[in-house]
């Protein structure tokens, strides 16, 4: 027994520092919407090294905002104010759902019926090639090298890929 007020042994730190380690990156990564007591793997990309291509491709003629495709195929835009969304197969969202952003005034990112709704009906007229990223109006979107979507507006952020789609959790709340 270790006596009162003394340091463990430097083995044991080491060892529960190392099992720590191999608990986290052997987590599998779930939804950024963790019920709770449980926690989320935050599986938001750096963007530092991506290619920055000539955003002029990716404003539609005569609307508001930046409009691209992504590598699996949803319509996404960065438009009035920073909002941005994408719409169409969403990976891992309820049944039903279309779409997934956050538009000026909402507290939180989401997906819900109402996203597609307060989206404008551009079309993209250009995909966005993987390792490439852009900006419009303080928001940032990125396609990934594995063909996920991501998308950050200050702390709101979404990653859509294949295998599913991972949001900031609704109590990352602008109002607070």
């Amino acid at each position: 027994m270790q006596a009162r007020g003394s340091r463990p042994p430097a083995a044991l730190v080491t060892a529960a520092i190392a099992a720590a380690a191999t608990a986290l990156s052997a987590a599998a990564p779930v939804a950024a919407d963790p019920g709770p007591g449980e926690s989320a793997v935050q599986p938001w990309p750096t963007l530092r090294y991506f290619d920055r291509p000539d955003p002029g491709a990716y404003f539609p003629p005569g609307v508001d905002g930046l409009w691209f495709t992504s590598a699996t195929g949803q319509n996404c835009g960065i438009w009035g104010r920073g909002s941005f969304a994408c719409s169409g197969d969403i990976p891992g969202a309820p049944a039903g759902t279309r779409a997934v952003g956050w538009v000026t005034g909402d507290r939180a990112m989401h997906y819900d019926w109402t996203v597609p709704l307060r989206m404008p009906p551009t079309r993209a007229l250009a995909a966005l090639p993987p390792r490439s990223v852009v900006e419009h109006q303080g928001t940032t979107c990125a396609v990934t090298d594995d063909n996920g979507t991501y998308c950050e507006r200050g702390p709101l952020k979404f990653l859509i890929t294949p295998a599913g789609t991972w949001l900031t959790p609704p109590w990352m709340d602008l109002r607070r």
